[in-house]
């Protein structure tokens, strides 16, 4: 087909093909919108930024940010209390063992008036005894002990007394203080005694506390 200048040319470019000028051509949804009206992204870029908005959304006006997620802190306790405790249970110890002393002391010190200083003179005075020191012996017998005869017990009348025992039965060989029993100022107290020629026997001896000594006051053989 041959070009004919003569031929009137159409205002848009294509010959001999009118137009309508208010009729548009298809758009491409990658074509860039006119000028002025905004491009929407499609649906997926869109829930994505919207989702997005959502969750960084600004604060309404005086209203506090809302913070990160923190995980919760255990609440630290005080040990105050555990202190405390610990004080008091140790002021308790302490005041246990300030009891514990004095009752010690004050058991020590009946044991030693009541028990062991009466079997101390008991033990003395048989020692004496079996090394026939009877001078010494009768040291430990008090003044007011009276003999068999209603008299007074002089030291020769115990001397003699021992030395005829020591004929019969023979010398101490052995003895042992027994069960030791105390009332007031006086105690009891048995011995076990031995002697060369004879079976031990059992004496039994009172003693009393005299100007702050035990003395003995009666026996039942020696």
């Amino acid at each position: 087909m041959s070009y004919d200048p003569n031929q009137p040319q159409s205002p848009y470019g294509q010959p001999g093909q009118p137009q309508n000028p208010y009729e548009q051509q298809p758009q491409s949804p990658y074509e860039q919108p006119p000028y002025g009206q905004p491009q929407q992204p499609p649906y997926e870029q869109q829930s994505s930024q919207d989702y997005a908005q959502a969750q960084y959304a600004a604060p309404a006006y005086g209203a506090q940010p809302v913070p990160g997620y923190m995980p919760p802190q255990q609440p630290v306790r005080s040990r105050r209390g555990l202190w405390i405790a610990l004080a008091i249970i140790g002021g308790l110890i302490v005041l246990s063992c300030a009891a514990c002393g004095i009752f010690f002391v004050a058991g020590i010190g009946f044991f030693a008036k009541s028990v062991a200083v009466p079997a101390i003179t008991v033990n003395e005075y048989y020692s004496a005894v079996e090394k026939q020191d009877y001078p010494t012996a009768f040291s430990y017998i008090s003044a007011n002990l009276t003999a068999s005869n209603g008299q007074n017990l002089t030291q020769d009348l115990y001397t003699t007394a021992a030395q005829a025992l020591d004929t019969v039965k023979g010398k101490v060989t052995n003895f042992s203080v027994g069960n030791v029993s105390t009332t007031n100022n006086v105690a009891s107290v048995t011995v076990s005694v031995t002697r060369a020629n004879a079976a031990p026997y059992n004496v039994h001896l009172q003693l009393q506390q005299v100007n702050g000594s035990w003395k003995i006051t009666s026996y039942d053989n020696i």
